[in-house]
């Protein structure tokens, strides 16, 4: 697992200490375990974990990159994606991850101790019903909602300066759901990624919001 998770970064061009390697190799062993017992993802083999989920949650590290991004708020985070392995390879970022289901909160909670990830939060809670104490730098999503369901349901805890990222699939969906976004926000780009192993269009749908 371990060599086959360097060969992806590089493929990717990324450059991961080794720490945080073997971090991410823990999280999937856990996300394994607790899996059999919980159901927490629909994807059962540990390899497939390294691509579905770790590969493709870490096509956005290079957009935490700077230091304007400071903290970033992961909704609908499921078992921890993609904030659980975006936190390990940014210990200088606070990431507060939100979810609905208990189950899978208490699965996050389990990891940010066992790996000592003091820059993790886990909330469970909906995100409509979040309220926003600090400014926060990004929110992102992965498989979460349409981008209109995306963000309304953001709109209360986001501003002109927030940084707004949806992880999604096929860039021809994302380029028909912004038909049905709201005025107060928009796309300001969509790039398309490729992750390594991973046969199906993945692409980061950048959108800001208007005025406030």
């Amino acid at each position: 697992m371990q060599q086959l998770l360097q060969n992806a970064l590089a493929q990717m061009g990324l450059a991961i200490p080794d720490l945080a390697q073997q971090q991410i190799l823990r999280y999937i062993e856990n996300l394994d375990k607790w899996n059999k017992a919980f159901n927490l993802t629909a994807v059962r083999a540990p390899e497939q974990m390294l691509t579905h989920h770790i590969l493709d949650s870490l096509s956005l590290l290079t957009h935490l990159n700077g230091t304007e991004i400071k903290t970033v708020l992961d909704v609908g985070t499921g078992p921890g994606l993609p904030g659980i392995p975006l936190a390990i390879c940014r210990p200088e970022i606070k990431f507060t991850l939100i979810d609905s289901q208990q189950k899978k909160i208490n699965f996050v909670q389990h990891v940010i101790t066992s790996l000592q990830l003091p820059n993790v939060i886990a909330v469970h809670e909906r995100i409509e019903k979040l309220q926003r104490i600090a400014p926060i730098d990004m929110v992102i999503s992965r498989a979460f909602a349409s981008l209109q369901e995306y963000v309304n349901l953001i709109a209360n805890v986001c501003d002109s300066n927030t940084k707004i990222v949806a992880m999604k699939g096929r860039k021809a969906q994302a380029l028909d759901e912004q038909l049905q976004l709201p005025a107060a926000f928009k796309i300001t780009r969509i790039q398309d990624v490729i992750v390594p192993g991973l046969n199906a269009e993945r692409c980061l749908v950048f959108l800001q919001k208007q005025g406030d």
